[in-house]
């Protein structure tokens, strides 16, 4: 099987698994609403909303370039992000007024999303540049580390690799294919004392 499927097919996997929880939740509380009345009428729309703005997320993130998104906008899709609220995504120090090309934006997301497994406990992620400059993403919180797959990858390690540890890793290689195909360059800068090193996505200078 070709590097492309099984990216494909993993990636399928972790949308059915991020979704499928959320749909669970919504049958279950239709089923209920006979019984509880409002409450769980109640459940069923909170979880609808999440349901549908997850949808969003991952219709921007990884159904391919849209449209294009300021910061506010951005902020908004990552509001459907699997990890929020336990982490909080700052977008605010891009650079403002600024709409990121549709082309940029499947990029930002995937590795504001990625930055969010690097939060096991909770935390922030920020989200910052240009798409001149280049974007920078890193996480800020307690035991905020890199996924071990993704450190791979980024010294060599071949995508088949990362693949082999099921959808919930699939953000790793995904990142780096979609930045090669923007021409991007994707790399770890220093980090400061105990923090997690900040994410740069820079266009490549060939």
């Amino acid at each position: 099987m070709s590097l492309d499927s099984r990216l494909a097919r993993t990636l399928c996997a972790r949308l059915c698994h991020d979704l499928g929880g959320a749909i669970g939740t919504l049958v279950g509380t239709l089923d209920l609403a006979g019984e509880h009345g409002a409450e769980m009428i109640a459940l069923s729309r909170e979880t609808a909303t999440i349901l549908r703005q997850r949808l969003r997320l991952y219709a921007a993130a990884w159904g391919g370039p849209t449209t294009e998104f300021d910061a506010a906008g951005l902020a908004a899709l990552l509001e459907g992000a699997p990890a929020w609220p336990r982490v909080r995504f700052v977008l605010d120090r891009l650079a403002p007024g600024a709409m990121l090309p549709a082309g940029l934006v499947p990029l930002a997301l995937n590795a504001a999303l990625l930055a969010a497994e690097a939060l096991p406990r909770g935390g922030t992620v920020i989200l910052s540049g240009s798409a001149e400059a280049g974007l920078v993403t890193w996480p800020e919180g307690q035991s905020a580390a890199w996924p071990a797959p993704f450190l791979s990858l980024l010294g060599g390690a071949p995508p088949d690799a990362a693949l082999e540890g099921g959808p919930r890793r699939v953000l790793a290689p995904l990142l780096l294919a979609l930045a090669a195909e923007a021409g991007w360059e994707v790399s770890l800068g220093l980090a400061a004392g105990d923090a997690a090193a900040p994410l740069t996505l820079l266009p490549s200078r060939g």
